[in-house]
């Protein structure tokens, strides 16, 4: 589960002002917090009890504040500092310490958004159809890349391409044994949007790997993965790296998944394209 003290801290922009001020009080003492009635830290953050009811609601659903105490009593000694930006005073092992925190919070989120039945699913329609196309733009495109080469080391014929032309014609003319794999962080960009609309007039099923499960690209989608946006709007995008961890670990769910579809056959495939490569390409 997502460290509760990061989750306010990313959410501090979207709160009332009047939950802002229960957040910050929050921040600035994760220790005494759980210690508190509802009255007592109601008054200390000068708001209403009815005001802490709904923020705790806000951040643990209905188990409310006193689901909210018990995670801050977790962790109530975590260094704070972790989920500062980076800066030029950091040291290297301060570095190396916020982004392993940030790393994992990704990874765990991104763990607790994937829904199982989701990544069943995809990995049957990938098992079902002849040829898959991926496309991702911009950091999305390494993820795209990286499954290209797992599917095919296994048997798949697999086009993945930034050329969305060269994909919309490619579509048109394999549309009975196609499907459609889509990852974008945000769900809102023009290119894989068209490709989702050609591919649904097609009906080309659409899996769509996005941290937006509500966004237009998502809207057009056979089915949604989603994973975690972690720190998206960070001043300095640290996101940029941890979005695209959650990215790479999703492609790797998906694809062991689609391994387990037919493991003897697909192990073997994996096992002929190692020979290959180390026969004519290690010596």
């Amino acid at each position: 589960m997502e460290s509760i003290l990061f989750s306010i801290q990313k959410k501090l922009p979207t709160l009332t002002k009047t939950e802002q001020r229960l957040a910050q009080y929050v921040l600035a003492h994760p220790v005494q917090v759980p210690t508190m009635t509802t009255s007592a830290f109601a008054k200390a953050a000068n708001v209403s009890a009815a005001t802490v009811a709904r923020f705790g609601k806000t951040l643990c659903g209905q188990g409310g504040f006193p689901a909210l105490k018990l995670r801050l009593s977790s962790e109530g000694n975590t260094d704070q500092r972790l989920f500062d930006e980076i800066n030029p005073t950091d040291t290297t092992t301060d570095l190396k310490n916020k982004l392993t925190f940030r790393i994992n919070q990704a990874i765990t989120e991104t763990n607790h958004r994937l829904k199982n039945d989701a990544l069943e699913e995809s990995a049957m329609i990938l098992h079902s159809k002849q040829t898959i196309f991926i496309y991702g733009l911009g950091a999305s495109n390494v993820a795209a890349e990286d499954l290209q080469q797992k599917l095919l080391r296994v048997g798949k014929s697999v086009i993945q391409s930034l050329d969305t032309h060269l994909l919309a014609a490619a579509l048109t003319t394999q549309k009975t044994q196609a499907a459609l794999i889509l990852i974008s962080n945000s769900g809102e960009k023009q290119e894989p949007l068209q490709l989702a609309k050609i591919a649904q007039e097609l009906n080309i099923p659409i899996i769509v790997l996005t941290h937006n499960n509500q966004s237009q690209i998502a809207q057009l989608a056979t089915i949604t993965l989603q994973h975690d946006d972690s720190t998206e709007n960070s001043q300095l995008r640290s996101a940029a790296t941890t979005s695209l961890i959650a990215q790479l670990y999703a492609v790797d769910l998906l694809y062991y998944s689609f391994l387990e579809q037919d493991f003897t056959a697909n192990t073997n495939q994996l096992a002929d394209s190692s020979n290959v490569i180390s026969e004519y390409f290690t010596k």
